[in-house]
């Protein structure tokens, strides 16, 4: 039998290790050991261990990064998302469902994947508009809006970030609850619309912008900092029944896990139903 080199046996190990999850973290990049460290366990000289993380990260297991260490790449199952409307609702032909990973759209994508979504409660703040958030609510810098923040998990790993921007007076006018650190279970589209405000969103504009991530999103998504797994960033601007626009969203979607969906036209209602379900890798 062939004896391999030392540092193939402590290539395969690591790979072992790799894929019984012995370094995953729940939060974060899941890291190998220091060099030194590697070292010692194997009892191998520097070369041997370095020979071994080279083949390693020639399988796309592990990455490098200069003066931080080694980490696992993380390869997760892609969750496909459906950014256009769902269906029409039936009596009112002029009236879509949101899309765009929104409450129970999006725990409709991940119940047809067999997929356990989770979220966090949304952080909610007050600020001044931005020139962006200006522009596309369509109000001026000196107007104040509601910030609603919150991220997604799937299995308990985090897949999106995403913030919502309301003009402050929806409050004034009825919609108090925009401003409570908790949940709407209805959505936050269908609770205006159960306000005096009476809103019924009829449509929406999206911008997507495809980048590298910053430090904070990279540390939260564990994605290298290096940029070699950029995020998609979309810009959604839902507009009401009096083509007004009522809620500005920025979502950040990590482009190693997430598959952006969108229907246009006549589409077989079971790629409607069961986004992702057709793919495949090639």
């Amino acid at each position: 039998m062939a004896r391999h080199a030392k540092w193939r046996v402590v290539a395969e190990d690591l790979r072992k290790r790799i894929e019984a999850g012995e370094f995953n973290v729940k939060t974060g990049r899941a890291q190998l050991p220091k060099e030194l460290d590697l070292q010692s366990h194997y009892d191998a000289s520097r070369n041997t261990i370095r020979d071994a993380l080279r083949w390693l990260a020639d399988q796309r297991m592990v990455e490098t990064e200069a003066g931080k260490g080694t980490f696992v790449v993380f390869k997760p199952e892609p969750f496909h998302v459906t950014l256009s409307p769902r269906r029409l609702i039936p009596g009112k032909d002029e009236i879509t469902v949101p899309g765009g990973g929104e409450g129970v759209d999006y725990s409709k994508d991940a119940s047809v994947q067999g997929r356990t979504p989770s979220d966090t409660e949304p952080r909610v703040e007050v600020q001044f508009a931005s020139g962006r958030v200006a522009h596309w609510l369509d109000v001026s810098v000196e107007s104040q809006v509601v910030l609603r923040h919150q991220t997604r998990y799937i299995e308990g790993k985090p897949w999106l970030m995403q913030t919502s921007y309301y003009p402050l007076e929806f409050v004034t006018r009825g919609a108090t609850r925009l401003l409570e650190a908790k949940d709407i279970p209805q959505g936050v589209v269908a609770y205006l619309g159960e306000t005096e405000l009476g809103i019924t969103q009829v449509g929406y504009h999206d911008e997507i912008n495809v980048r590298p991530p910053n430090r904070t999103e990279a540390d939260f998504f564990g994605l290298p900092e290096s940029g070699s797994i950029p995020v998609y960033e979309t810009f959604r601007t839902a507009y009401d029944q009096n083509g007004k626009a009522f809620r500005f969203t920025v979502t950040i979607w990590p482009a190693d896990r997430n598959r952006l969906h969108y229907n246009v036209g006549r589409v077989p209602q079971r790629v409607i139903d069961e986004p992702g379900q057709a793919s495949f890798d090639g």
